[in-house]
């Protein structure tokens, strides 16, 4: 095995909640050229202590600091000084209204290569002076975590096809998922269901026994498959 060190280049999204700011991960991509790994967006560990690990500070108006402050509070996989100061540089913020802000940043990050087969490939992330991780382990948890979001939006669509059917006495008619809640949005849904945590379409129908089955094709994008999740 060998190591690298490299920075990354992240855009961070800053949600304010009740006067505080929260961090919360944006969409991710890569480009990965001679042993070098370079990111546009949150890495998908980072992702991942973001979703499970968000920080809060001050009601003020975010700025470089304060952003960084906030990344360095977030503590990657329960790992306390995984991030300090020093691993972390907010090139920029941007904020578009007064609970949302964009916060531009390049973090020391490390990618650990194996050769297998003749085939350079990345096996295990660090960021900051965290614990080394293994990419397969972290893609993983973050399946587990948007598996529990999407079941979370399929409780809501089941409350809000229940709450449909009591106050019409019938069940609500639709040619497919967006049909569906359109029907159902914004007297029985709010906010408006599109997609699931994978930021894929959900699919609706209707059951031989007259029951509406909406389905997610889960993390492997494929519907039909063991990982498919549905309501009912």
């Amino acid at each position: 095995m060998s190591g690298c060190d490299e920075s990354s280049e992240m855009n961070l999204k800053n949600l304010r909640r009740r006067g505080s700011w929260l961090l919360q991960p944006g969409d991710r991509s890569g480009n990965l050229a001679c042993m070098r790994f370079r990111t546009t967006a949150v890495p998908v560990a980072l992702a991942l202590a973001a979703l499970l690990a968000l920080s809060a500070c001050g009601g003020r108006r975010l700025d470089h600091n304060l952003a960084r402050n906030l990344i360095v509070g977030m503590h990657p996989g329960a790992q306390p000084d995984a991030l300090r100061k020093g691993d972390v540089s907010v090139v920029d913020v941007h904020q578009s209204s007064a609970t949302e802000a964009v916060a531009e940043t390049r973090m020391l990050t490390a990618f650990r290569f194996e050769k297998d087969g003749g085939v350079w490939r990345v096996r295990e992330v660090r960021f900051g002076h965290g614990q080394w991780e293994s990419v397969e382990n972290v893609g993983r948890a973050l399946d587990q975590v948007k598996a529990e979001e999407t079941r979370g939006m399929l409780d809501r669509l089941a409350q809000a096809v229940a709450k449909y059917r009591d106050a019409n006495r019938s069940l609500p008619e639709f040619g497919d998922f967006i049909g569906l809640a359109d029907r159902l949005s914004p007297a029985y849904l709010t906010p408006l269901i599109r997609l699931d945590a994978w930021q894929r379409p959900f699919e609706a129908s209707m059951t031989a026994s007259g029951d509406i089955q909406v389905r997610s094709a889960g993390a492997d994008g494929v519907m039909g498959t063991a990982d498919d999740l549905a309501l009912p």
